[in-house]
């Protein structure tokens, strides 16, 4: 609070002031860092300016507080809170494996133009592929016909061996030729098949590739036989491996017969790898799109992040139970406190009792004198008589308010000051009085009534009527329950000294004006009097 304000609130210019600190925001937010803490807004009243502006002030503090954390828990309890706690739990189970898959699309998502590059090559060996496929099926047959062939001169080289080693060494070589044109072939359509395999991952191609690879095995087996038997005839004219090239060339006719078979199976696998190709072809650009999305989206949640959401679950259900029923705690502070309702009235009936006693004063006592004196000297010689009764009845008044234990910061302080007070309004009400007879009277009844009201003794001024707000600063009781306040909540001297200073400008005006038409308004006041007394009415 500035030096500005406390003053202000001092000196009676605020009732009282709200105080929201700096740090009220981040107290308020301070829940989700599993420590929260009550935020403060501090209210000071100042109580010694009028008995019901404190009650009044305190009224909407609290209105303000209950105001407050109502809009607090409405937010905060009813719309987050219930569920932070079951994702702190979610996050604690799942962090390992957010991370794993955080990692995982950061490297797919690096990896994206390998995979653009990669399945534009499919696309190309797919489609090269194909079309090697559709010549490369017309060398299926061939391979059969040379396994045949070979088959076919078994018989007759089997004639020849140990009979015509020349013409069994021509048949086996012009089988070598065959079986390797055979293998030749073979070795191909496994290159483009590996080919495709590689492009589309087809299984069906696989298991076709691994059969031509048992076909290339086989036939191996039988050319490594048949150039066995061709080193014996070249060296012994006979050779007795008829019977292994026997069961080496059934294993290759049924390897042979196992991978004509599977030429449709090819062809099928052939058109699933297609279509599979064209799924991706076209699913690709919306896939890359998510990848690149979920990739931002991961990357924007930290590991701390998550750690901060798995603590939140650890969040004590006690405090947090303790914030929500009162997220804010106003914390009041008196100054000048005042104890008791009937002390701070006080200031308000002591100097109104005073008022009332000079009214009783000059209506039981008259204001004539006997003997030859003029109206001056009657009216300060009167003057005497009443501020000794002023001064006792504010002797009288002030004892019977430190027997009722009112508050005071200075007792001797409170009967110099009453006695005071009574000076003066014995002073205003005798002047009014000893100028105008009974009308002097009846303008003291009028003020007190309207100083009933229009001093703010009991109700702040800012609520009073307009009328009494204009009035307000033109009563002399106004500044002589401003100086008894001071006396009962704690003194300020300077506006102590200004209230005193205030009210002795009426006394002192009174005199003036008294002193001025007394003399004039004396005889029509007693020619008054007399009339009145004539009719017997008073």
């Amino acid at each position: 609070m500035t030096e500005e304000k406390q003053w202000g609130l001092k000196s009676g210019e605020y009732y009282a002031v709200l105080i929201i600190p700096g740090n009220f925001s981040s107290d308020i937010l301070s829940i989700k860092n599993g420590t929260p803490r009550q935020a403060k807004i501090e209210y000071i009243v100042n109580d010694k300016l009028n008995p019901v502006a404190p009650r009044i002030t305190n009224a909407g503090a609290d209105a303000l507080q209950a105001k407050i954390n109502s809009e607090i828990v409405k937010t905060i309890d009813g719309i987050i809170f219930g569920k932070i706690s079951s994702a702190g739990e979610l996050a604690r189970a799942n962090k390992a494996q957010f991370l794993k898959t955080k990692s995982f699309i950061n490297e797919l998502n690096g990896n994206i133009q390998n995979i653009d590059e990669t399945l534009k090559r499919a696309n190309s060996d797919l489609q090269t592929g194909q079309s090697f496929w559709s010549g490369l099926k017309g060398y299926l047959p061939e391979i059969r016909d040379n396994s045949n062939f070979v088959r076919e001169k078994y018989s007759l080289l089997e004639s020849y061996i140990g009979k015509d080693p020349e013409k069994a060494l021509t048949t086996v070589e012009n089988m070598e030729t065959h079986l390797s044109e055979a293998i030749t072939s073979l070795k191909y359509l496994k290159a483009v098949l590996s080919s495709l395999y590689s492009a589309t991952g087809d299984p069906q191609l696989k298991t076709a590739i691994n059969q031509i690879d048992t076909n290339i095995q086989k036939a191996s087996e039988v050319l490594g036989i048949l150039q066995a038997i061709e080193s014996d005839l070249k060296t012994k004219k006979t050779s007795n491996r008829l019977v292994q090239l026997k069961a080496s060339l059934d294993r290759m006719d049924s390897a042979i017969n196992m991978l004509m078979a599977n030429e449709d199976r090819i062809d099928s696998s052939m058109r699933e790898a297609s279509a599979k190709l064209g799924i991706a072809n076209s699913k690709w650009p919306v896939i890359r799109s998510a990848i690149q999305e979920a990739d931002q989206k991961l990357n924007s949640i930290s590991e701390d992040d998550i750690d901060s959401l798995i603590r939140l679950a650890d969040t004590d259900p006690s405090a947090v139970r303790e914030y929500f029923k009162s997220p804010v705690k106003m914390e009041k502070q008196h100054i000048y406190p005042v104890e008791n309702y009937g002390s701070a009235l006080a200031p308000f009936y002591v100097p109104l009792s005073l008022w009332i006693g000079g009214i009783i004063a000059v209506a039981m006592i008259t204001m004539r004198a006997r003997g030859n004196y003029s109206s001056i000297e009657v009216y300060l010689g009167r003057m005497g008589l009443f501020l000794i009764i002023s001064i006792f009845q504010a002797l009288v008044v002030a004892a019977g308010a430190m027997l009722l234990r009112v508050q005071l910061t200075s007792r001797l302080l409170f009967v110099l000051t009453t006695v005071y007070i009574s000076i003066c309004s014995m002073l205003i009400v005798y002047s009014l009085t000893s100028a105008l007879g009974n009308a002097g009277k009846a303008i003291s009844i009028i003020l007190l009534v309207l100083q009933i009201t229009g001093t703010g003794g009991i109700f702040p001024v800012e609520l009073l009527p307009p009328f009494f707000q204009a009035i307000h600063p033109y009563l002399p009781l106004t500044y002589a329950v401003g100086a008894l306040r001071e006396v009962v909540g704690g003194v300020i001297w300077s506006s102590y000294w200004m209230n005193l200073a205030l009210l002795s400008v009426f006394p002192v005006m009174a005199f003036c004006i008294t002193v001025l038409v007394k003399e004039k308004m004396d005889k029509r006041a007693h020619w008054m009097e007399s009339k009145l007394e004539e009719s017997g009415l008073f």
